[in-house]
């Protein structure tokens, strides 16, 4: 009989929980869906991800949703339903985004405008409306981190043959050309340094015997004439054995000059055919330079790692700290919450909570015996009740059905270390809100049923008071059972710019201390 009452029990509860869920799930439903406006569609080579009911926005606001799916050739056309006071354009783009890191995908709209530049002309040009049943041409699909590693994949081997050819090239024929370049332009440079000081020389001779003489110098200079002329004759000759001494020496550097201007003419032969390689897109660098997919390639993977970055610095991180005092219990219970939240309607709920109605564990031991004057089993049940942290980890999906005055929030998973679900109700821009929690349905004989709400008073500290334990009447009969109590208290939340402050200020004032 005990038995089937508690069985009774849970029936009903579940039944409860599923009436109560299916009439939020209509009036949700009806909220989101409104008047049904006009529907468009566009293809999309890969759908993985959007389901039917998933929500459109434009802006972060949700305009509509996915209607129909159904396969068009080698695409996916998907229809959407818009509301009836959007506009969309032309020259709308439909954008294929990822909401989470678990895979959930939505569709994010631009809905163009009524004139844009004509891409050949660059003058104006008067965009229409879309009516229902008008396709969306611009499509722009989300690339998973899939795509990048295989692009990455397939650009590497393409880089490493290219530096493999550029350092080849650098270490080979190049080098030997600049070496022997080098070289040559040294031996040359001495020889017409040598060459330049005999001229010099020479020149110094012709001016010392062609300079002016004075007229009373005239009679002596023609008198000496034949001495002059000797002279002359002798360093003449001089000067001509010296001129065929560094004639000789000139065609030796000459001779040198040529072959080095030879074997450059041979390397710059060797370059132009290289260039001529390089041009015709032979060869990895050549392939690099001529070959528009390789560019595409690396540009695409710039764009999807940005687009990836940018997913992961939109997360935001939110602390509380929550007091309250059971007043039946003559208690406190103390809770830290840490909410992870990637995107305004949805979240992660974590909880570490200190809570006076302790936990309570259950163990049953058998013993067998012999002894004939004795039952052959005896069971023992043990019921140890102690007070230790208990822990909460939920999954919130909040759907903005008026973002400035209401909202509703949904919540699953594991509160205060049980199986448990709820739901909040947000208020004049989320300074009122109301919060319902169901969940431990062992420890009492219904379902522990809490209800409670909080009020902002100033920026980030709110009050709070509510019930606890509301379905079981039955007075506390024991540690660790308590039936109905009230309680109040007092929150603090802090966001990401308020962390970043405390910590400033902080840290500013231990410096100041130190």
């Amino acid at each position: 009989m005990k038995t089937a009452s508690a069985a009774l029990k849970v029936g009903l509860t579940t039944l409860l929980i599923v009436v109560l869920s299916a009439v939020a799930y209509r009036f949700v439903a009806k909220g989101v869906r409104g008047q049904e406006g006009p529907v468009v569609w566009a293809l999309f080579r890969d759908a993985t991800g959007l389901v039917d009911k998933s929500r459109v926005q434009i802006a972060g606001l949700i305009i509509g949703e996915i209607a129909e799916r159904r396969l068009q050739g080698t695409y996916a056309r998907v229809s959407i339903r818009m509301r009836p006071d959007v506009e969309l354009w032309s020259n709308a783009v439909i954008y294929k985004k990822s909401s989470s890191l678990l895979g959930e995908y939505f569709i994010e709209i631009d809905p163009g405008t009524p004139q844009s530049p004509d891409p050949l002309s660059g003058q104006m040009v008067k965009n229409s409306l879309l009516k229902s049943g008008d396709q969306v041409i611009n499509v722009v699909e989300a690339v998973t981190t899939g795509d990048i590693l295989y692009q990455v994949n397939e650009t590497l081997p393409i880089v490493r043959d290219i530096l493999r050819d550029v350092q080849r090239l650098t270490q080979g024929p190049v080098q030997d050309i600049a070496r022997e370049v080098k070289d040559s332009v040294a031996q040359n440079s001495d020889a017409i340094a040598t060459l330049l000081k005999h001229v010099d020389g020479i020149a110094q001779d012709v001016r010392s015997i062609t300079s002016g003489q004075s007229a009373k110098d005239v009679q002596i200079s023609l008198a000496n004439v034949r001495e002059v002329t000797e002279g002359l004759r002798d360093l003449v000759g001089k000067g001509s054995s010296e001129v065929d001494s560094t004639g000789a020496k000139l065609r030796q550097n000459l001779d040198k000059l040529s072959s080095a201007v030879e074997s450059l003419n041979h390397a710059l032969g060797n370059v132009d055919h290289i260039t001529g390689d390089i041009r015709k897109g032979k060869g990895t660098v050549g392939r690099l330079l001529v070959d528009d997919a390789i560019v595409n390639n690396v540009e695409q993977i710039t764009a999807d790692a940005s687009e990836l970055v940018r997913g992961f610095s939109q997360l935001q991180t939110i602390v509380g700290l929550r007091s309250e005092y059971y007043i039946r219990s003559n208690d406190f219970k103390n809770a830290i919450e840490v909410r992870l939240q990637a995107r305004p309607d949805k979240y992660y709920q974590i909880e570490l909570i200190d809570d006076p109605r302790m936990t309570r564990t259950f163990s049953r031991s058998v013993t067998t015996t012999d002894d004939p004057s004795k039952p052959l089993t005896t069971t023992t049940d043990l019921v140890q009740i102690t007070r230790a942290f208990k822990i909460s980890f939920q999954f919130a999906k909040r759907l903005f059905l008026d973002p400035k005055w209401f909202i509703l929030t949904l919540r699953y998973g594991i509160k205060e270390s049980t199986g448990g679900i709820g739901f909040d109700v947000d208020l004049f821009k989320e300074r009122l809100t109301f919060k319902v929690d169901t969940f431990d349905f062992r420890t009492n004989i219904w379902p522990r049923l809490r209800i409670y709400s909080t009020v902002q008073f100033y920026r980030n500290m709110y009050v709070l008071a509510g019930v606890d334990d509301v379905i079981n009447e039955r007075p506390p009969g024991g540690q660790g059972s308590f039936g109905r109590d009230f309680y109040v208290g007092g929150q603090i939340m802090f966001n990401d710019e308020d962390l970043k402050s405390i910590l400033a200020v902080g840290g500013s004032a231990i410096g100041a201390a130190r």
